[in-house]
């Protein structure tokens, strides 16, 4: 056998062997990326009041590390890159057990206190039903305690690929000392893809409904380029690189202090009358037949000034896999000139103090069709 051959043949038995030892469920957990690496989800989190008022949105990433054969940790980041939870978890045959959980607040840390001699089976996809029970407390003896079973499992399919569905009752009491101060239950829907690890996730309780979609997988090397951006903001965008680049935007302050898009609680920025308007705006304007039968997300990044004027338009472009993609210059100047049509947007309000402001607005699409747009 000459060199060549050998090294295929090592080659080959590498990908086997390597392909043998990882758990066939640990594809629906992990995404492809974690397996040997580093992986970071985004995800589009929204609020949506039951009382139909305003709409949130923001950012959420989740970061998994392998810590060893058989664990992981996954750490989770708020909008502006701040660790808001930590949670070190094994993975055997069908379920996930955690080891340890800590959540961490601007002046405070709550640590996961286990009760002796039981396994906390946050997710299973065995068909028995699997309970999870643990305590969360602070040194100042605050502390909330979790029940948590699950109601339904399902296998299922997401864009062709194998899918699992979860769902779960949560009920969470939260104590100082010994006295009872809040209790409260919801309803979670999970929805993991092979490969993808967890893709949607919904969250209902008696006030909101919690939606989380992702959006784009990171590496280790963009996610690091994102959270050190120094002075820059956590939607910074280069003026000078983007689709209206010869075109003014007249900002109230300077670029420096253009608000992220989570600020501003309900005075966020965003399309006038909200969500739903802004799709009935979409529908009078679009042209289906220049949308080229495209399938994936286009993103569209831009400034909202204090005035309600929109400008500097960026775009961010994936498959339904997550890997990055070209869209059509036609669908995307299409959709561009849509957005950029908006006379007039809702500014960002902090403090009653009208703001300039990042925002975003994303296109699902699916052959050519709009499936959704976010947030």
């Amino acid at each position: 056998m000459n060199i060549k051959n050998l090294v295929l043949f090592g080659f080959i038995v590498c990908i086997y062997s390597c392909t043998d030892n990882v758990n066939p469920n640990e594809r629906f957990f992990i995404s492809q990326h974690s397996i040997n690496k580093e992986s970071i989800n985004k995800y589009y989190v929204t609020l949506y009041p039951t009382d139909n008022s305003s709409t949130k949105a923001y950012i959420e990433y989740s970061c998994i590390k392998k810590f060893n054969d058989s664990m992981y940790i996954k750490e989770i980041y708020n909008p502006a890159f701040k660790l808001i939870s930590t949670k070190k978890f094994s993975i055997d045959n069908n379920k996930v057990s955690e080891i340890s959980h800590q959540r961490f607040y601007r002046l405070d840390t709550i640590t996961a206190v286990y009760l002796q001699n039981t396994t906390a089976h946050y997710i299973t996809f065995d068909k028995d039903t699997a309970y999870y029970n643990v305590n969360l407390k602070n040194k100042d003896s605050i502390s909330l305690k979790i029940d948590r079973f699950t109601i339904l499992l399902k296998d299922t399919l997401v864009e062709k690929k194998p899918a699992k569905i979860v769902e779960q009752i949560t009920t969470d009491t939260t104590f100082f000392g010994e006295t009872v101060k809040n209790t409260s239950q919801y309803r979670s829907r999970y929805i993991y893809v092979q490969d993808l690890g967890l893709w949607k996730s919904t969250l209902t309780t008696d006030n909101q409904i919690q939606e989380r979609i992702l959006v784009e997988q990171l590496t280790q090397k963009q996610f690091d380029t994102l959270s050190k951006h120094g002075i820059k903001r956590v939607g910074y965008i280069d003026f000078d690189n983007t689709i209206d680049a010869d075109t003014a935007l007249v900002l109230c302050s300077s670029q420096a202090d253009i608000a992220d898009y989570y600020n501003g609680g309900n005075n966020r920025s965003g399309f006038i009358g909200g969500k739903g308007n802004l799709k009935m705006f979409i529908d009078k304007k679009l042209d289906n037949s220049k949308l080229n039968d495209e399938t994936g997300y286009l993103t569209f990044r831009f400034v909202i000034n204090c005035k309600g004027q929109a400008g500097k338009f960026i775009t961010n472009e994936a498959d339904f896999d997550y890997n990055k993609k070209q869209f059509s210059k036609q669908t995307v100047m299409h959709l561009y000139d849509i957005l950029s049509s908006v006379e007039k947007w809702k500014p960002c309000i902090i403090r009653n103090v009208k703001r300039d402001s990042y925002f975003y607005v994303t296109f699902i699409l699916k052959n050519g069709k709009i499936q959704d747009v976010l947030p």
